[in-house]
């Protein structure tokens, strides 16, 4: 399943806060003002989700959190899943791995703190940030609690798969200049 028209709307919206050239700081800085918060508590943030809401309010929260990650990492790779980003972090310290596994398993209800977290991580990277795709996360939050844990296997692929890769490369060439 993927995002309905309305989503896509939003996401775009979001999208076209942080054009290059054209931000537009005080929408960004709205949606900043709402990390940590409940939904209830955003009053700076409701201009900017409010309008894409659907009717029926069992997803609000998703919003909410989607908007106020962006406004704190306003950059987007498309393509990119969070455990794709996050994967080139991973070499940074040893505590890398540890936060992205809390995060895999994070209980819905506790996720935005592990999110908002990993996203400062990935916006403070060096030498560059690493963006991400806000449509494939607004998706994926959609679905975390599905019970088969489609999402988290797949950030688990991400971030897990060009270290098998690498490390098998370094190997067969360690073991080539051996022979």
């Amino acid at each position: 399943m993927s995002l309905d028209e309305g989503q896509k709307r939003f996401i775009g919206y979001l999208l076209g806060l942080a054009k290059e050239g054209q931000e537009d700081r005080g929408a960004l800085a709205d949606l900043r003002s709402g990390l940590g918060k409940q939904p209830g508590e955003m009053a700076r943030v409701h201009k900017h989700v409010v309008p894409f809401l659907p009717e029926t309010c069992y997803k609000d929260r998703w919003y909410y959190i989607i908007a106020t990650l962006f406004g704190s990492f306003p950059q987007h790779r498309a393509n990119r899943s969070l455990g794709a980003a996050f994967q080139r972090l991973r070499d940074k310290s040893d505590s890398m791995e540890a936060r992205f596994v809390a995060l895999l398993n994070a209980h819905a209800d506790d996720l935005d703190d592990h999110l908002r977290h990993i996203v400062r991580l990935l916006e403070s990277a060096k030498p560059q940030p690493q963006p991400l795709d806000w449509f494939q996360l607004f998706e994926d939050l959609l679905h975390w609690d599905r019970q088969e844990g489609h999402v988290q296997l797949r950030w688990a692929r991400d971030f897990y798969r060009n270290s098998n890769q690498s490390d098998s490369t370094s190997e067969h060439k360690e073991m080539i200049s051996h022979e």
